[in-house]
């Protein structure tokens, strides 16, 4: 029997999908950047940063370790740390002669990714004789560090003052890059996630106080708050699904259509559970309101408007699950030679759903609607992560 030839060049794990939503961050970074809103570059850098610090963590974690992986990493790192700064750099005026210190920067950058994916991580003793893993050479993720220092020194000193010690720091840096020493490697994920999201709303900050209402954040910071009761309904509705709360309305809609695990329990309680999730909203918007002085979706009322997202979401399931009744896949179950794909489509189902709902509903803008899409998968994935740790799912995903 002759083996099959697979349709693509790689199969790519969860991981690897991981690492290259770092895609998609700097791309929308660097636009940004060249339409002149550095700051909104800046934080999209730090989101970038905390997506290469968990795919090799979770790549340990879940023994998914393999070297297409960290060269797919070092591509990444390449264009997070090196080339999307570059331009942030630019568009800041830190051209004309400086430009010879970002060239310095990306060939020692350069060289050291490259010894990177060689090498890997060294092992150092640290002063009381424990040894640790480190980095040999100075880590590419500190332009972003260096940058970000470098403009917080503008708004304290003067733009001239800033560009003149980025230059002396960036020369350091390209020296340290390259020289055979081991550096400090962050080991715990609560110090990295503390910088990378201390950082982007340190700089989401400066870009709400450089243009208000004008920022193309409000658009990614709405399709997020729209997410807010549709996370906490599937929370509740989790607690009482595994405590067997409501059970009297556990029985499947129509089990040969949609499955066993489609019941009139979810669909009442859900709708029920989001518009609770709604009234959360209402402190949150008031601060908002009191810090940036802006108001989110006027006349709304969020408990209405969470209710409206917890029937998107309960309709945006009906499709895919029939779909897959259809295919002959049981209700929690995914084919392994196309397991990706249909966990994708679980994430989104139910995501195209709510979007259709906020749509029709409340008018909310396209380009809200489409952001609403593109990122609550991401959302649904670590909220799913954090109830399977809890044991109130049966599975991370």
């Amino acid at each position: 029997m002759s083996n099959k030839n697979p349709l693509f060049i790689i199969s790519l794990n969860r991981i690897d999908v991981l690492t290259l939503s770092s895609v998609f961050t700097t791309f929308f970074a660097i636009m940004f950047a060249m339409n002149e809103h550095i700051y909104l570059s800046m934080a999209l850098l730090f989101v970038a940063m905390t997506a290469d610090a968990l795919d090799g963590m979770l790549a340990r974690k879940y023994g998914l370790e393999r070297e297409f992986g960290r060269y797919l990493d070092g591509f990444m790192d390449m264009l997070i740390y090196l080339v999307v700064p570059s331009i942030i750099m630019l568009q800041w005026g830190f051209d004309g002669y400086y430009c010879v210190f970002i060239m310095l920067m990306i060939g020692a950058g350069s060289v050291r990714l490259s010894v990177f994916n060689q090498v890997g991580n060294v092992e150092s003793t640290a002063v009381d004789g424990q040894k640790n893993l480190s980095y040999l050479g100075m880590p590419v993720f500190w332009s972003v560090f260096i940058l970000a220092g470098a403009m917080i020194s503008e708004r304290i000193v003067s733009l001239e003052f800033a560009h003149a010690l980025l230059a002396v720091a960036l020369t350091a840096f390209s020296f340290y890059m390259v020289i055979s020493k081991p550096f400090f490697k962050f080991s715990s994920l609560k110090q990295i996630l503390t910088l990378t999201i201390g950082g982007f709303v340190l700089f989401a900050g400066f870009e709400f106080a450089q243009f208000a209402e004008q920022s193309p954040l409000n658009v990614i910071l709405l399709a997020l708050f729209l997410q807010i009761p549709v996370v906490i309904g599937g929370v509740l509705h989790m607690m009482v699904v595994s405590g067997n709360h409501l059970s009297v309305l556990a029985a499947p809609i129509h089990k040969q259509w949609f499955g066993a695990n489609k019941t009139w329990r979810g669909v009442i309680a859900v709708p029920a559970l989001t518009a609770l999730g709604g009234v959360c909203l209402y402190p949150l918007s008031g601060v908002i309101e009191g810090v940036f002085g802006q108001t989110i979706l006027a006349d709304t009322h969020f408990v209405w408007l969470g209710f409206v997202a917890g029937v998107g979401y309960i309709l945006g399931e009906l499709p895919n699950s029939f779909f897959k009744r259809r295919m002959g896949i049981e209700a929690g179950q995914v084919p392994e030679d196309k397991k990706y794909w249909f966990i994708a489509l679980d994430q989104l189902d139910s995501a195209i759903g709510v979007a259709i709902g906020y749509w029709l509903v409340f008018g909310v803008a396209t380009e809200v609607v489409w952001l609403y899409i593109i990122t609550f998968p991401v959302t649904a994935l670590l909220v799913k992560q954090w109830l399977y740790s809890r044991n109130l799912k049966a599975s991370a995903v």
